[in-house]
């Protein structure tokens, strides 16, 4: 099965606040877990497609030696940080990248402690050294990951799921050759609009320095809606943009 987006994460400094400003907002957010490092939690968007937005926030603890630490995606502040794509097969796709040009890290292990005392654990591997996006297969029972509870999954302001992610890239053509072979698709041509799995590419502007690539939005699936409320400040440096798609 194609590699299919996961789960989007967002950088925040403080999770009680970010978890109040995001209800605000409409969604509903249920407490994650702290990781096995004990430097980060984390608190959870879920939507029904089995997609979700997680909030992650450093928690104040040096990192337990040993285990996969989150701590450095939280160091250059707020905002979007990373994506994961859901893998069906780690080992698979871990060993056919590096022919495509992706650079894989070495396949870890990684666990955190929901708070009502399940451990949910996955796999997982960096791609090009880091989070943006990385590969992940659930080991321990999805639904200990997701929620599947229409109450965790259903959302006052209409959001019904994650369509993608966009990224602003320097050089549009590298980036469309690149994701079309991350997501095993035939090379051809770049078109007017670049989409190629759950990426959509746009081109890079003058704010984004020297970076080759850039996260930029989140595509939201829900009313065809324009939010005043969803200001940077209220949802930590996010920029959304809602797709009025059909069921």
């Amino acid at each position: 099965m194609p590699l299919q987006l996961d789960h989007i994460i967002i950088g925040v400094h403080d999770l009680d606040a970010a978890t109040q400003d995001y209800r605000a907002l409409g969604f509903t957010v249920v407490p994650g877990g702290m990781h096995a490092s004990r430097a980060t939690h984390n608190a959870l968007i879920t939507f029904a497609d089995e997609t979700y937005l997680e909030l992650m926030a450093p928690t104040g603890e040096a990192p337990v030696p040993g285990v996969a630490d989150y701590s450095e995606i939280l160091a250059g502040g707020e905002g979007l940080v990373g994506f994961a794509l859901r893998s069906d097969d780690l080992d698979a796709d871990a060993a056919r990248l590096p022919a495509h040009g992706w650079r894989v890290d070495g396949i870890v292990s990684g666990e955190r402690q929901r708070s009502d005392g399940v451990s949910v654990q996955w796999r997982m591997t960096l791609l090009n050294g880091w989070y943006a996006p990385f590969l992940i297969q659930d080991v321990t029972p999805r639904e200990r990951r997701i929620s599947r509870d229409p109450a965790s999954t259903t959302h006052p302001n209409g959001a019904r799921g994650l369509h993608g992610i966009e990224i602003a890239a320097r050089d549009l053509p590298g980036a469309w050759a690149r994701y079309s072979r991350l997501f095993g698709l035939p090379q051809s041509p770049m078109p007017d609009e670049p989409v190629v799995g759950s990426v959509t590419l746009r081109p890079a502007d003058s704010r984004q320095g020297e970076r080759a690539e850039r996260l930029a939005a989140v595509q939201i699936v829900g009313p065809d809606r324009t939010d005043d409320n969803l200001t940077l400040e209220r949802t930590h440096g996010i920029v959304f943009r809602w797709l009025a798609l059909p069921d």
